[in-house]
């Protein structure tokens, strides 16, 4: 069935609105990042933000099913690269986000809602991990191990902001080579 002229402009104000936001978001973080502003950067008045978006909390998760959306478009065309390589990419693209990184954290003791996106989000990244240690050798019990390591890992390096890319890579390195069978 066509959709109407309304159900069009209302899509496109949808998005217009979830592009000032995340624009925002990622450029001044989220506690700087008011709702009459994003209102002002959409041009629309911040009471429409409202008819599209129960809350800030609402809106960010948009933004993050966008990110991560975005993310695994271009991760399926690196899985038949190294692990390590993987795992580099993936502290990429977090490094790429500092601030939505922070948010999410700071939100998940406020909002049950990101809070259950966060342990989605991380069940989904653990569970590719899964499949790429099964597909180097490992056992399920251990490549569920193994992934949780791996997060441990990449949290930490995040949080810490450690490491340039070289000693990024040495861990990554050391890291899948006591993570997966001898090949």
């Amino acid at each position: 069935m066509a959709r109407t002229r309304t159900e069009i402009d209302s899509q496109k104000k949808r998005e217009e609105i979830i592009n000032a936001a995340r624009f925002l978001i990622l450029s001044e973080g989220y506690e700087a990042t008011g709702m009459t502003r994003i209102a002002h950067q959409a041009g629309v008045a911040p009471n429409t933000l409202y008819w599209y978006f129960k809350d800030k909390d609402e809106l960010l998760l948009v933004i993050l099913d966008e990110l991560v959306n975005e993310a695994l478009h271009e991760y399926f065309n690196l899985q038949g690269e190294a692990l390590e390589q993987q795992i580099l990419w993936l502290l990429t693209k977090f490094d790429a986000v500092p601030n939505i990184i922070t948010t999410v954290h700071a939100r998940m003791n406020i909002s049950k809602t990101i809070q259950e996106w966060h342990q989605r989000f991380h069940f989904m990244l653990e569970s590719l991990m899964v499949n790429q240690l099964i597909l180097k050798g490992l056992e399920q019990d251990e490549a569920i191990a193994a992934s949780k390591i791996t997060m441990f890992v990449i949290e930490g390096l995040l949080s810490h902001h450690a490491g340039n890319s070289t000693e990024r890579g040495s861990i990554a390195k050391f890291l899948v080579s006591r993570i997966t069978p001898n090949q």
